[in-house]
């Protein structure tokens, strides 16, 4: 079975705005190939090739570039959650790893589905200095399945403030039926 993951996946979110961008771009260059003998333009009708080729300009620009634009919109949402996993998949290569106690598991603004998401904040001592670390958020309370109560906690010694709080390796192995 696979294992449950208890951070909060959002990428799907940017497969609305992609798919309503591409319809956008679709019917602008649809309008672009379909044959037209003249137009009406300011209840003024005109056969004027250039006032035609104006006027197509105009809807590809307005709606073929408002397509693109939330088209962009949509591949910003997939490709942030990418990226995030990409860094925090390098920290955790590459960074310093330290086990961090847990000091309070709260609820964030955010809500989805009627539920607020919530995020788990540790504290660990370096170099003599108390840093607090926050996880991202999270779906589901993962305090009662960690190991020995400390959650992992990579981070990057020359930008402190580069860290990931690895909650998925910190729990013992949770799958959800």
């Amino acid at each position: 079975m696979k294992k449950k993951s208890f951070i909060y996946q959002t990428w799907w979110i940017g497969l609305i705005p992609m798919l309503v961008g591409f319809i956008f771009m679709i019917v602008a260059t649809v309008i672009q190939l379909v044959p037209m003998d003249g137009v009406d333009i300011n209840s003024v009708y005109t056969e004027n090739a250039s006032a035609i080729r104006d006027f197509r300009f105009i809807f590809l620009a307005a709606f073929g570039g408002t397509g693109l634009f939330i088209f962009m919109i949509g591949l910003l949402l997939i490709g942030y959650p990418k990226y995030q996993k990409v860094k925090n998949q390098r920290l955790k290569e590459q960074g310093i790893k330290i086990s961090a106690e847990v000091i309070d598991f709260q609820g964030t603004a955010l809500t989805v589905n009627n539920n607020r998401l919530t995020r788990l904040t540790c504290t660990a001592k370096i170099n003599g200095t108390d840093y607090i670390f926050k996880s991202q958020p999270l779906r589901l309370n993962p305090v009662p399945f960690l190991k020995n109560d400390l959650v992992d906690v990579y981070y990057d010694l020359g930008n402190m403030k580069r860290y990931f709080v690895d909650v998925d390796g910190s729990v013992r192995d949770v799958v959800e039926l």
